[in-house]
């Protein structure tokens, strides 16, 4: 067998855009920038400053389209196709991002990646996630490799709003839970078990730093929790993603969480703008824990949630049991389960759910 692994680079810290030069210079002088409504003017003051310092020239600045589409990819190839650019800065959070990336490589030009939220991993990953023109996911478009070098700006995240970190915390140790019980039993090859491996630290690193990480964003301040929760958010993660999908399949990066997150969004009148994927995805890992048994690691994330008032509840999420109680069954039919160590059946999920709400009823007493 053989495969090749292609890990981004990156720099972080509060004048990572200083190391802009000497990183991307070497691929040519000519820029076109893809930019989303809010992040480029988030991190514009510091981030143009770095470039009219640098041997770069910005030939084209590109809106990304207000969504990652196929149609909106069309129309920025043609853009581009027009300039003489040898390379894309991507700048954004994770729909800019995911767009510059398969823009990228659509244009065979190399990408650099500025991201200017941390609430996911897109700006060191190899995969782009598609939604349609009307804002529904669709696939994910797996890439020949990851942004060529990340610029993580401590300073521009630390100001972004604290609710992006926030439900980036509970999408990050999200990877653990789901990335270690797909694994479990199973004899796994060199990427598969380094990425399961590395995956741990999407768990313990967040809930050691992430409330400290949370206060220091609230005060615009950059701490050593919020230099490592960002770092786990979007490297650590992006590391598990791209060795645990090596085979383009979502049988190790994905699992109950995520199945109850596709499943809730579908219910008629939830609030999708409200509730952010990461905030879903961190309730959905209680009850996989439930259904598998893990006690002890229910607590910790059950506490660290109520810490950080992450949902813990399906009142968190503007939901009680009798309106989900007819999509549970859509649950156990999901792709992203199909992967689990055992069956999740009807039965099982209704008795998890049931139990989470036991324990709030009881805590709240």
């Amino acid at each position: 067998m053989t495969y090749s692994v292609n890990l981004s680079n990156y720099t972080v810290g509060q004048s990572s855009y200083d190391h802009i030069d000497a990183i991307c210079s070497h691929y040519g002088k000519k820029v076109v920038l893809i930019v989303g409504d809010h992040g480029y003017q988030a991190a514009r003051n510091v981030l143009d400053a770095a470039i009219d310092k640098s041997r770069l020239e910005v030939v084209k600045t590109l809106h990304y389209g207000g969504e990652c589409t196929y149609e909106n990819v069309e129309k920025l190839k043609k853009e581009i196709a027009a300039t003489d650019a040898q390379m894309i800065f991507a700048i954004g959070g994770g729909r800019v991002l995911d767009t510059g990336k398969f823009v990228a490589e659509q244009v065979a030009k190399p990408v650099f990646s500025f991201p200017t939220i941390a609430s996911n991993c897109s700006a060191c990953t190899s995969v782009s996630i598609m939604y349609g023109s009307d804002g529904g996911f669709l696939r994910p478009e797996f890439l020949k490799e990851p942004p060529k070098h990340a610029f993580i700006q401590t300073q521009v995240l630390a100001e972004a709003p604290v609710k992006y970190l926030w439900a980036g915390l509970g999408d990050t140790y999200a990877k653990y839970y789901e990335a270690s019980i797909s694994a479990r039993g199973e004899a796994l090859n060199h990427a598969l078990a380094m990425g399961v491996n590395i995956s741990s630290q999407c768990a313990d690193g967040i809930i050691t730093h992430g409330v400290l990480a949370l206060q220091a964003n609230q005060e615009k301040v950059v701490n050593e929790a919020f230099e490592q929760a960002v770092l786990i958010v979007i490297v650590t993660t992006a590391l598990v993603s791209i060795l645990v999908t090596l085979d383009h399949t979502p049988d190790y990066n994905s699992g109950l969480a995520h199945a109850i997150y596709y499943t809730l969004t579908t219910i008629p009148g939830f609030d999708n703008e409200t509730h952010l994927h990461g905030e879903i995805v961190a309730f959905g890992i209680l009850i996989l824990l439930l259904v598998d048994g893990q006690r002890k690691e229910f607590e910790r994330v059950y506490h660290f949630n109520c810490e950080t008032g992450l949902p813990h509840a399906l009142a968190d999420l503007d939901l009680n049991y009798k309106q989900l109680e007819p999509y549970l069954e859509s649950i156990t039919q999901m792709a992203d389960i199909r992967h689990n160590p055992y069956e999740i059946t009807l039965e099982i999920l209704k008795a998890a759910f049931l139990e989470l709400e036991n324990v709030n009823k009881n805590t709240n007493k």
